[in-house]
């Protein structure tokens, strides 16, 4: 099995990232305020993340830093400012999805690893050869790429390929889904300048989950999600033995038990993993997954009948 592959948690707030790093994870993200694919209540304004980078240095650990909504031409002057910021407090990398605040990040700090966010939708050796030219140190796989073709890529591309553990499937392209938009059209000026727009995570916004919602089939039955959580984790062995670099769990919007939970999870089995191989006894480690599963399942389904009820009960759709 491949050694010193990163195992990357959430932080969605400060007690998040501090539980997730002392349960094992060796870095977190962080979405800046406005500026990536959550709410507000999921992302930090710039003081908490330079508490967070502190908390982490001391710990000999890493943050990186969600930026992966798309600019409009009067934001990049805001989207520079904060890469300062960040890359003076210590942030080890930026996880974006505009090529040119890829490029302009790269050639202001070339140390700082920029990573291309999901939302990009980077699927074939050509996409990653041009992001590689940029400057591009990572690229987070969209849910939808296979082990092969994680590991043609990484045969053909001399970059680092990142892989969602925990992740809320989408299915259409990320990055590309507009079905948010129908429901909550809405502009936002903050004082800092940026334009929030409500219905596109996108600009800022937050994906209202449409396509989660338990709907009606034409024969009557309800279309039922898959638990992308044992797909992932059946994957594992050969994510490491096709090279993959770092290895993601999503849940900014989850309880800091649960993530501190997930985290010490694939932890232990990453360092046995490392140690023994495909000798690891995987259905044991089966038996806690599915009782995290059923944890991790009522918190996303009472969150998604959250949103979606708030989309349809409280907001006018725009015509």
């Amino acid at each position: 099995m491949r050694p010193n592959v990163t195992l990357l948690a959430p932080g969605g707030s400060i007690e998040m990232a501090y539980a997730a790093l002392l349960a094992g994870a060796d870095a977190v993200y962080v979405g800046a305020l406005g500026w990536s694919r959550r709410t507000a209540q999921y992302e930090l304004p710039d003081g908490e993340i330079r508490e967070i980078c502190q908390l982490a240095s001391g710990m000999g650990k890493e943050v990186r830093v969600a930026l992966n909504t798309n600019f409009s031409p009067l934001e990049m002057g805001l989207f520079l400012e904060k890469v300062d910021r960040f890359a003076q407090w210590g942030v080890h990398g930026l996880i974006l999805t505009d090529p040119g605040a890829m490029f302009m990040a790269k050639e202001r700090y070339p140390m700082l690893r920029v990573h291309v966010s999901a939302g990009a939708n980077a699927l074939n050796i050509e996409d990653l050869r041009f992001y590689r030219e940029i400057g591009v140190d990572m690229v987070v796989a969209p849910c939808n790429l296979t082990v092969e073709e994680i590991g043609e890529i990484k045969r053909y591309v001399d970059v680092g390929m990142e892989v969602f553990l925990h992740s809320n499937t989408c299915f259409t392209y990320l990055g590309k889904c507009l079905m948010s938009s129908y429901f909550r059209y809405q502009w936002k000026w903050d004082e800092e300048g940026k334009n929030h727009f409500w219905g596109s995570p996108n600009r800022g916004g937050y994906c209202h989950r449409i396509c989660k919602a338990r709907w009606m089939m034409e024969n009557g039955e309800r279309a039922h999600l898959r638990n992308d959580m044992f797909l992932a984790f059946s994957n594992l062995p050969y994510y490491l033995d096709a090279g993959v670099d770092c290895l993601k769990i999503q849940g900014r919007e989850y309880s800091i038990d649960l993530i501190s939970e997930i985290v010490s999870f694939y932890r232990s089995l990453l360092d046995e993993l490392t140690k023994k191989g495909k000798e690891v006894d995987m259905a044991a480690y089966l038996a806690q997954l599915q009782e995290i599963a059923k944890k991790r399942d009522a918190q996303r389904n009472s969150r998604t009948y959250t949103v979606l009820q708030e989309v349809v009960e409280e907001t006018p759709i725009a015509v």
